[in-house]
C-alpha cells in the first residue's frame, strides 16, 4: 500500500527519508485559522486528523501521514507569523521563558478508515535572547511557515535546555510513527 505525506513540510519529509520511506506528498490545504481549540494538545490533535480526513476523501488505499505543531507559553498559542515583525515579537516573549512545543501525529488508513493519533510534547527552555541574534534567525530562516516562528534547526541555538521528545526536530514523533505505521501494516 502507498504512503502518502499530507505535508509540505521539510522537517516531517526529513523524518520519512529517515526512516527510509517511499512516500508521496499530498498537502491537505486545510484551513487551520477554522480549527480552533484553547488546549495546545487538543488543538495539533484537532489539526492532524483534519489535514489527515481530507488527504483520504481523494486518495484511496494509501496510508496517510498527517502532523501538525502548536507552540504554547502561559496559556497562549502561537500560531505561524504573519510576518518577520511578528516572528520577532514572540521571539522577543519567549527569551528567558519556557515555551511548549507540541506535536500530533495522524496515521489513517483511507480505505478501512482506520486512524491513530499519538500527541508528544518537548519543552525549550530559552536562554536570554539578544535582539541581534534574533534579526539574524528571522533573517535566515523562513519562520513565517513554523508555529511560534520555530524553524527546528535555526531555533535550537537559543535553547538552554530542552526537556520532552526530540518532536521539535522533526515534526513528527519518530518513536510513534514507527508503532503505527506497524500496526497500519507497513514494514519499518
Amino acid at each position: 500500500m502507498r504512503i502518502v505525506l499530507a505535508s509540505e513540510s521539510a522537517s516531517r519529509r526529513r523524518a520519512l527519508d529517515i526512516l527510509g520511506l517511499k512516500y508521496e506528498v499530498r498537502p491537505s490545504r486545510i484551513d487551520e485559522k477554522a480549527i480552533r481549540e484553547d488546549d495546545p494538545q487538543k488543538l495539533a490533535r484537532k489539526l492532524s486528523e483534519a489535514k489527515a480526513h481530507t488527504v483520504a476523501q481523494t486518495t484511496p488505499d494509501a496510508i496517510i501521514i498527517a502532523g501538525d505543531a502548536v507552540v504554547a507559553k502561559a496559556g497562549r498559542i502561537y500560531e505561524k507569523p504573519v510576518d518577520a515583525g511578528e516572528a520577532i515579537k514572540f521571539l522577543n516573549s519567549f527569551s528567558e521563558q519556557t515555551v511548549e512545543f507540541v506535536t500530533a501525529i495522524t496515521v489513517m488508513n483511507s480505505g478501512s478508515r482506520k486512524l491513530e493519533t499519538a500527541v508528544q510534547r518537548s519543552q525549550l527552555a530559552f536562554r536570554n535572547l539578544q535582539d541581534a541574534e534574533i534579526a539574524d534567525y528571522v533573517r535566515r530562516y523562513d519562520v513565517c511557515k513554523f508555529a511560534g516562528a520555530f524553524e527546528a534547526d535555526g531555533v535550537i541555538r537559543f535553547a538552554d535546555h530542552v526537556s520532552g521528545s526530540y518532536n521539535f526536530a522533526t515534526g513528527l514523533a519518530l518513536n510513534d510513527l514507527i508503532a503505527m505505521l506497524r500496526t497500519h501494516g507497513v514494514d519499518v
